[in-house]
């Protein structure tokens, strides 16, 4: 009988089957939902040759970003950067009330650690991407990443990376200000176990940033199989708010803040996957608008969690 992995509650409900839509492997992977914590979960989960298949070699997260911010970017990440406590040129063109509501729309694609910086652990660090970013805002950024290309593209990009699992990599107690993890925990096969593991090596007063899919999401509801985020079988895991706040709980975090990011792509690509067609970009304004109104009725595609160390139980 199946057992979800958060509440090992029993039995679990078929929710859905669908292929690989993004890279067209082979076969049906279904999603069961657990009854108690509404939590999904595929089975079966891949493994060995057929788990490395799923992440081809141009899969998105394992390459380098060689597009340059225009001017008009780097402006508006400064404003964004300052409003997380962060020393940036003061320069910037636009008038005050126009420059805060940009630069929040701007967190909606990337979002820093608070300030002041510290170390860092970027779990799931891909390329390293996010990581240099940080690094050039003087962080010091250690990485987990089990794909030896992508974890060696992150060591150029000037991180310290374990290639390995994040249940197999050396983790030094209270080590780390910020620990990270951007759409990775829906990768792995056992949440609490995970979060679990990077409980101890984070600093006393240090965060958690995450971020998944929402599978309780409007758009997610609505588009069923197509939804992009589903993204079998990679995400093995698919959460909802409330089952993501359970597993933070289980493994002794407290959430500060959760919030419903706007996100185009899950509409954008399910509307693409049941046409059998690239994304378009009617499509993906469609996606910013009907995104824009889940998050503002907190049913969006993505969720980012801030979280830090319940300081009644520290495990």
């Amino acid at each position: 009988m199946k057992t979800c992995p958060l509440c090992h509650s029993q039995p679990l409900q078929l929710a859905l089957t669908a292929p690989d839509y993004r890279f067209g492997g082979r076969g049906q992977h279904q999603v069961w939902r657990c009854l108690h914590c509404g939590l999904g979960v595929t089975l079966p989960p891949l493994s060995g040759p057929e788990l490395a298949a799923a992440y081809p070699a141009d899969y998105e997260p394992y390459q380098p970003k060689n597009r340059q911010p225009s001017v008009f970017h780097q402006r508006l990440a400064a404003t964004l950067l300052r409003t997380y406590g962060y020393d940036q040129p003061a320069a910037f063109s636009l008038p005050a009330f126009l420059a805060r509501p940009l630069a929040h729309i701007r967190g909606w694609v990337w979002s820093p650690p608070p300030a002041p910086p510290g170390r860092l652990l970027d779990v799931g660090c891909g390329s390293g991407v996010y990581g240099a970013r940080l690094i050039s805002l003087g962080w010091r950024v250690d990485g987990i990443e089990p794909d030896p290309v992508a974890a060696e593209r992150a060591r150029k990009a000037g991180l310290q990376v374990q290639t390995c699992s994040l249940l197999d990599a050396e983790l030094p107690a209270a080590s780390y200000d910020a620990i990270t993890l951007w759409h990775t925990l829906e990768h792995l096969d056992d949440p609490v176990a995970a979060l679990h593991r990077l409980r101890p090596a984070l600093a006393a007063d240090g965060v958690l940033l995450l971020e998944v899919p929402n599978w309780s999401g409007m758009v997610a509801r609505r588009t069923g199989p197509y939804w992009f985020h589903l993204d079998l079988p990679r995400h093995r895991l698919h959460f909802t708010p409330a089952s993501l706040a359970l597993a933070l709980e289980q493994a002794g975090f407290r959430i500060v803040r959760l919030q419903h990011i706007p996100n185009p792509h899950g509409l954008a690509g399910a509307i693409a996957y049941r046409r059998n067609r690239k994304r378009t970009r009617p499509a993906l304004a469609l996606g910013w608008l009907i995104g824009i109104l889940a998050a503002l009725c907190k049913r969006s595609d993505v969720i980012r969690v801030l979280a830090e160390g319940n300081k009644t139980g520290r495990n």
